[in-house]
C-alpha cells in the first residue's frame, strides 16, 4: 500500500470513528429524552387515570399542586415550596413592613393585651400604650378565646383602611381609631452601651431595612462613645443575602471579597468590597451558635476570612447553599436553590446532606446536643473538615458551618430540671405579665432597665413568689432546687417584667447582664481598644 492510499485509509477511519461518536451521543441524548418524556407522560397519565376512573370527584389542580412538595422533597433540604399564606408572611418578614396597627399583643388573659407599640406606627400616631386592653376591632368582641393568628386578621387590613378599636385603660372605656399603615418589622432587636467604650447590637434577621437600621444603630453608639463593637447574631437565621453584604462592606478594605456565588445555571458571581465602608478600623466581635446560618454565616465568614473580627461562641448552623423564589400564578411560591456560595477563602461551610432524606438533616442539631457539642469542642470536626487559610495565615475550615475563634459553652449554671419546668411551662411569662400589669404605674415612673431590675430586687420575695404562684398551675415547689435555680429565674423573671413596661430593650439589657459570650467578647475588645 503507497502512502497516498495508507493516509486515505486512515482519513476515512477517522471519519467513521467520529460519526459513530457522534451517533453515540445522538442516540444518548435521544434516549435521555425519551426516558424524560415517558416520565412527563406517565405522571400525566396517571393524573387522567385518576380523573378518568377514580371513585370520587376529584379537584385535580389540587392535586397537581399537592405533587409540588413531593418533588422538592427529593432535592435538598432547603427547597421548599410555600402557600401563599405562608410566601406573604415570609415576605413580609423579609422585607421589613406589612400593613395594620402596629402592635405587639398577648392573650395571656381574657383580652388581647398591648405589650409594645412599635415605633413609628400608626397605633403610636393613635395613641396606644402599654398595657391597653382591646376590648373589640370594629364592634366584634375579642373577648372569646380566639387564636393570635385570629386576632391579627382582624387587626391587619389595606392600607388607608380605619379599624376602631374599643380600649379598657385603668380602669377606662376608649374608643380609639386607628388607621392601618405601614408597620415596619425590626430586624434588630437592640443596641446598647454594653460596656464602658463597647457597644453591642443584636441582629435577628436579615431583612430589606437591616442595613440603614444597623447605620442607625451605629451612629447612635458612637454618640454614646463607643469605641468597639460586638454584633450579636446568635439564633440569626438568615434572610437576604444583600444586607449582610452590604453590613460587611462597611467594615473591609476596597477590594477585599466578601462572598461569591457560583450554580449550574449560575454563572459565578463575586461581591466585592468598595472602599467606602465606614469602620474600616473599628474593633469588632461576632457572636454566634448553632442557630446562626445563611446570611449571618456570609458576614462571620467574610470577617473571619480578613482576620477582621473575633467570632466567638458555637459553630454555626452550616447553611452553604442560595435559594431563590419563584412564583406561582397563585401566589405561593417555589424556593429553589439555585447556586452555593463560596467565603472569600473559598470554603464552602454547607453541612453535609441526603438529597431527599429532610429528617436526617433536621435531627443533626439535635444530634450535636446528644454529643454534648453545646459544652465542649467536637475536635473529629478538625481532622476532618477542609482546611483554608485566612489573610492574615491562620487555618478555618469548611464543610460544618463556622467555627468560632473562641469557643464559649452554653450556660448550664443554675439550670436545673425545676428550672426547665418554668421554661417549658410558660408560666414566667403569664407571672412576668401579671405582675407587670399590676404593678404598671410604679414600674412605668423608672426610666430604664437597671433600676427596674433595683426595684424588683429590692422586693426581696419575687422568687418566692412565682414559685408560689407556679406551685397552683402543677410545678411543685422544690425548696433545694428553687434555691439553686433562683439566680437564672431571676434573671428571666426580671427580663420579661422590663419587657412589659419598656419593650424589647429592657428585656435584653437586664437578660444579657450577665451572659458567659458577651462577657468573652468584650474582654477581647478591651484588650483592642487598650493597644
Amino acid at each position: 500500500m503507497n502512502k497516498r492510499n495508507g493516509a486515505s485509509a486512515k482519513w476515512r477511519f477517522g471519519i467513521v470513528a467520529l460519526i459513530a461518536f457522534l451517533l453515540g451521543i445522538g442516540l444518548t441524548l435521544l434516549l435521555m429524552s425519551v426516558k424524560r418524556n415517558r416520565a412527563k407522560n406517565d405522571l400525566q397519565r396517571t393524573i387522567n387515570i385518576i380523573k378518568e376512573n377514580y371513585v370520587d370527584k376529584v379537584d385535580i389542580d389540587d392535586l397537581e399542586e399537592s405533587l409540588i412538595p413531593h418533588l422538592l422533597n427529593n432535592l435538598d433540604p432547603h427547597s421548599t415550596y410555600l402557600t401563599r399564606e405562608e410566601s406573604e408572611i415570609d415576605m413580609q418578614r423579609l422585607d421589613g413592613a406589612f400593613y395594620g396597627v402596629g402592635i405587639s399583643f398577648n392573650t395571656l388573659i381574657d383580652t388581647p393585651v398591648v405589650v409594645n407599640v412599635i415605633m413609628g406606627g400608626p397605633a403610636e400616631r393613635a395613641g396606644l400604650q402599654n398595657g391597653d386592653r382591646i376590648m373589640a376591632a370594629d364592634g366584634e368582641s375579642l373577648l372569646d378565646e380566639l387564636s393570635s393568628e385570629d386576632i391579627q386578621k382582624r387587626l391587619k387590613g389595606k392600607r388607608g383602611s380605619v379599624v376602631d378599636l374599643s380600649i379598657l385603660r385603668s380602669g377606662k372605656s376608649l374608643n380609639i381609631p386607628v388607621t392601618r399603615d405601614e408597620v415596619p418589622i425590626q430586624s434588630i432587636d437592640v443596641s446598647y452601651m454594653v460596656a464602658p467604650e463597647v457597644g453591642l447590637i443584636r441582629i435577628n434577621g436579615w431583612s430589606r431595612s437591616t442595613y440603614s437600621e444597623f447605620i442607625t444603630c451605629v451612629a447612635k453608639l458612637l454618640k454614646e462613645n463607643m469605641k468597639a463593637l460586638v454584633i450579636d447574631l446568635r439564633d440569626n437565621a438568615g434572610g437576604y443575602l444583600e444586607p449582610a453584604i452590604e453590613v460587611a462592606n462597611e467594615f473591609l478594605a476596597k477590594g477585599q471579597m466578601i462572598v461569591y456565588n457560583e450554580g449550574k445555571a449560575y454563572p459565578k458571581e463575586e461581591y466585592i468590597a468598595n472602599g467606602r465602608g465606614m469602620f474600616p478600623n473599628l474593633p469588632l466581635t461576632i457572636l454566634v451558635n448553632e442557630l446562626s446560618a445563611s446570611s449571618s454565616e456570609v458576614f462571620a465568614a467574610a470577617m473571619q476570612d480578613h482576620d477582621r473580627a473575633t467570632i466567638i461562641g458555637r459553630r454555626t448552623f452550616g447553611k452553604g447553599l442560595v435559594q431563590r423564589p419563584f412564583f406561582l400564578p397563585d401566589s405561593s411560591q417555589i424556593r429553589l436553590t439555585i447556586a452555593r456560595y463560596y467565603t472569600p477563602s473559598g470554603r464552602s461551610i454547607q453541612k453535609e446532606y441526603t438529597m431527599g432524606d429532610k429528617d436526617e438533616y433536621s435531627r443533626d442539631l439535635l444530634d450535636r446536643m446528644n454529643a454534648g457539642e453545646a459544652y465542649a469542642v467536637d475536635s473529629t470536626l478538625f481532622s476532618e473538615a477542609p482546611q483554608y487559610t485566612t489573610d492574615g495565615g491562620r487555618v478555618v475550615y469548611g464543610g460544618y458551618g463556622v467555627m468560632p475563634d473562641v469557643f464559649v459553652a452554653a450556660d448550664s449554671t443554675h439550670s436545673n430540671s425545676y428550672y426547665l419546668r418554668f421554661i417549658e411551662s410558660g408560666l414566667i411569662s403569664e407571672f412576668a405579665f401579671r405582675y407587670a400589669d399590676t404593678n404598671r404605674k410604679a414600674l412605668s415612673s423608672l426610666h430604664s432597665p437597671q433600676e427596674i431590675a433595683d426595684y424588683l430586687r429590692q422586693k426581696g420575695t419575687l422568687i418566692h413568689s412565682l414559685a408560689s404562684y407556679a406551685a397552683k398551675h402543677g410545678i411543685q415547689q422544690r425548696t433545694v432546687l428553687l434555691q439553686e435555680a433562683a439566680p437564672q429565674l431571676e434573671r428571666v423573671l426580671f427580663a420579661q417584667i422590663a419587657q412589659f413596661i419598656l419593650g424589647t430593650e429592657g428585656f435584653y439589657c437586664i437578660y444579657y447582664k450577665d451572659d458567659t459570650t458577651i462577657a468573652a467578647a468584650i474582654e477581647v475588645l478591651k484588650k483592642q481598644i487598650e493597644v
